[in-house]
């Protein structure tokens, strides 16, 4: 069962333990740290009671490219999260992002892929990949 971590303007965060999972909603632009005051926090809460290889769905549909400040943040959640011992990633983007993405890949051995994380259009296809 999804328990509510975080609910604001720039982010929704949500965890469920049951299934040994994360999931994050980014919202629009964000500008500036202070912004996010409590957004380190709300990553530590949310994989607190996790165990090691758990899965994160990261919904960026609606997300705008940070500032470069917030970036160094999202860079250090980043590194929290794999600290945690995150599994599989999944990001969810819109289709116009999903068919570059998908593109690029295309010039990339599969080899030498991160298999780790993943892009999808759409949650269903999110939640089906970290599923497997």
């Amino acid at each position: 069962m999804k328990k509510e971590i975080a609910k604001n303007e720039y982010y929704e965060a949500y965890v469920d333990e049951e299934i040994n999972r994360t999931y994050w909603v980014f919202k629009g632009k964000w500008n500036k740290v202070t912004e996010i005051p409590n957004y380190l926090d709300h990553v530590k809460e949310s994989v607190r009671n996790l165990k090691p290889g758990f899965t994160d769905v990261v919904d960026l549909r609606t997300f705008e490219i940070p500032s470069l400040e917030v970036i160094e943040l999202l860079d250090e959640s980043q590194k929290l999260t794999e600290n945690a011992g995150v599994g599989r990633q999944a990001q969810i983007i819109n289709k116009k992002d999903l068919e570059i993405v998908r593109a690029s890949r295309n010039v990339v051995k599969e080899s030498d892929m991160d298999l780790k994380m993943m892009q999808f259009g759409s949650s269903e296809e999110a939640i089906e990949w970290l599923n497997r």
